[in-house]
């Protein structure tokens, strides 16, 4: 009941601050659960505090620059100045030496699986509200449909060192109900007289759905890794940010590549 209600509660507020939120309060809104995410990732990865701290610092670091730069080069160029600064840190900081580099690979991977894909939301949101609607409704939709499917009549596992409950009927539901209905149901809603064929519509939304059920898969390795079955407690019946965020990473900068190249 507190895993419906708490459903019901965060899919009315996402929706109502997409829809209303001007651009700059989204921009931020998308930080500050990167923040959460990053906190998240560095609880489950590092024990030294110190290094929990640099880790969110250069992560914001790097999605405030995701978010507003202005050119792609001064995006690289702050990826590349990021890796850098995560690499001085492993000189000095981390201890014993032959962890260092383990411990900067997990610096800079928290900083790309979070900081690099979810500013793609704002870059979308500056093409249009309905955009985010089309991406959002097959990702999120992905996961509801795949639970639903998986739990009704999933027999066969998916990756059961990974996610033993993921089965690969509930692979396919969600990407049937995510990536088909899902993207239809957005484009009813939130398009008129789009010239886009819906054959290409609909493969756009198999991408999505796909790309939003590895992103669930890649979350559960990182905890499996690590030993816990949630990233947190800060979703009432979900766990944490990275629970919900998990379908919502990758999907971001695939979909805005799509947009780019076939729309």
């Amino acid at each position: 009941m507190v895993r419906v209600l708490t459903t019901i509660l965060l899919a009315g507020a996402v929706l109502g601050g997409i829809w209303t939120l001007p651009l700059k309060i989204f921009q931020w809104a998308i930080l500050l659960v990167i923040g959460a995410g990053l906190m998240e990732y560095t609880q489950l990865v590092f024990q030294d505090p110190k290094t929990k701290i640099f880790t969110v610092i250069l992560g914001m670091f790097i999605a405030a620059l995701m978010t507003w730069s202005p050119t792609p080069e001064l995006m690289l160029g702050g990826l590349i100045l990021a890796i850098f600064i995560a690499f001085l840190w492993g000189m000095t900081h981390l201890q014993p030496l032959g962890e260092a580099t383990h411990r900067v690979g997990l610096i800079v991977l928290g900083i790309c699986y979070l900081a690099l894909t979810l500013p793609f939301w704002s870059r979308i949101m500056e093409a249009g509200r309905e955009w985010v609607m089309l991406l959002l409704f097959p990702a999120a939709l992905t996961d509801t449909f795949g639970f639903l499917v998986g739990k009704s009549i999933g027999r066969h596992k998916l990756a059961p060192n990974i996610s033993p409950n993921k089965t690969w009927e509930g692979f396919i539901g969600g990407l049937l109900g995510g990536g088909l209905f899902g993207t239809w149901l957005a484009y009813k809603l939130f398009f008129e007289n789009f010239p886009v064929s819906y054959p290409t519509l609909l493969i756009i939304g198999l991408i999505i759905s796909f790309f939003a059920a590895m992103g669930d898969l890649v979350e559960s390795l990182i905890k499996r890794s690590v030993g816990v079955k949630d990233s947190g407690k800060l979703i009432p019946g979900h766990g944490g940010a990275l629970d919900r965020l998990d379908a919502l990473t990758f999907v971001a900068p695939v979909f805005y590549f799509l947009r780019h190249f076939l729309l």
